[in-house]
């Protein structure tokens, strides 16, 4: 009697295991080939077929990014019975290649399934004119990285469109990087007809240096000779980072005041150098730190006595110009203090006058 309950049991239990939805998919991959973004959206539908013994439901279809979209059937689906899983996807302002997941969870098991859709999209006309300067094969929207004020203690990071117009793979790679700055290409690999980025991260914690500067690196490709590589400027401003300071650390601080901004030479005659000298005062509660005089302008000396100021003194310093020098008849340029005063880290002299 004993043998017949457990066989009955385990017959029952056998059958319910047996008993149960299946989802068999005609494909679970699909490839829209290579098109224009002016195409615009794009779907396929994936058909399946309940290839169990009891009603199969669809409970989700998640995809993983705003690009694609899904529809599918939500009512259940008896055995032998068919239903369709409708992807769609946006390509506008995705030039380049794709490869797109969709999950699809049902009552079948606790596993999910994974459709996927691929292509290549062509980027529009007006999108191919956004970037106007070539490296070979390879489109930039610009061959400067300006990244403005960089705080020491903080990594800045900037960003270079490029897009691939070529009809084969690209490959770039970065030669004589400066090294407080790294350089990655995102993706490794260009398709044709791909947008990418050349990431720039810039520690100013790795030079010993203040205020503005330029850097650069070299950019070609693996098959390119030293003598084909192009050069990409990064620009900086290296500053005290004050982002933190309270109010109190501001007002105790050493504050930079200046006996005036602007030195104006007037008419400079002959060839003979000409000097001015202008106060530096620190009015602050602090020692007060120039960190440096930035200067890039051709006839210009600038020379300061100290970097460290107590609260209360003065520092001098002196602009020279020479007219032997000068390239214009016209000087008007700037001078940039950079100091460790919270209020003006960065402090600009004007330089005015005219040759003769």
């Amino acid at each position: 009697m004993k043998r017949t309950l457990l066989a009955l049991c385990f017959g029952s239990l056998l059958a319910t295991a047996l008993a149960q939805p299946r989802i068999t998919f005609d494909e679970k991959e699909h490839d829209f080939g290579t098109f224009e973004e002016e195409t615009g959206r794009v779907t396929h539908i994936f058909k399946f077929v309940n290839s169990g013994n009891e009603p199969l439901v669809v409970t989700n279809v998640r995809t993983t990014c705003g690009c694609t979209a899904s529809q599918y059937t939500r009512e259940p689906v008896a055995p032998n019975d068919s239903g369709v899983i409708k992807v769609t996807y946006n390509p506008k302002g995705r030039p380049g290649r794709f490869s797109k997941p969709v999950y699809v969870t049902t009552n079948a098991s606790t596993d999910r399934e994974t459709l996927r859709i691929t292509g290549v999209v062509i980027g529009s006309k007006s999108r191919r004119a956004a970037n106007p300067y070539r490296i070979g094969d390879l489109s930039l929207r610009s061959l400067h990285m300006p990244l403005f004020d960089v705080p020491k203690g903080h990594l800045k990071t900037g960003q270079l469109f490029v897009r691939n117009e070529g009809k084969s793979d690209l490959i770039p790679i970065f030669k004589q990087v400066p090294s407080h700055i790294t350089v990655e290409m995102i993706p490794a690999i260009l398709h044709p007809d791909e947008e990418g980025i050349i990431k720039i991260s810039y520690d100013p914690d790795a030079i010993d240096d203040w205020g503005f500067r330029r850097d650069e690196f070299n950019l070609g490709f693996e098959s390119d000779t030293e003598s084909t590589f192009n050069t990409i400027t990064v620009s900086a401003n290296l500053l005290d980072d004050f982002g933190s300071w309270t109010a109190e650390e501001r007002q105790q601080a050493g504050h930079a005041t200046l006996s005036t901004e602007v030195v104006d030479f007037g008419i400079i005659k002959g060839n003979k150098p000409q000097k001015q000298t202008l106060t530096i005062t620190n009015n602050g509660e602090s020692k007060l730190t120039i960190h440096k005089v930035t200067n890039e302008n051709r006839p210009l000396q600038v020379k300061l006595k100290r970097h460290t100021i107590n609260p209360g003194k003065s520092a001098e310093l002196t602009v020279e110009v020479d007219p032997s020098l000068a390239r214009t008849n016209l000087l008007n340029c700037r001078v940039m203090l950079i100091t460790d005063d919270p209020n003006r880290p960065s402090v600009p002299i004007r330089v005015l006058g005219s040759f003769e």
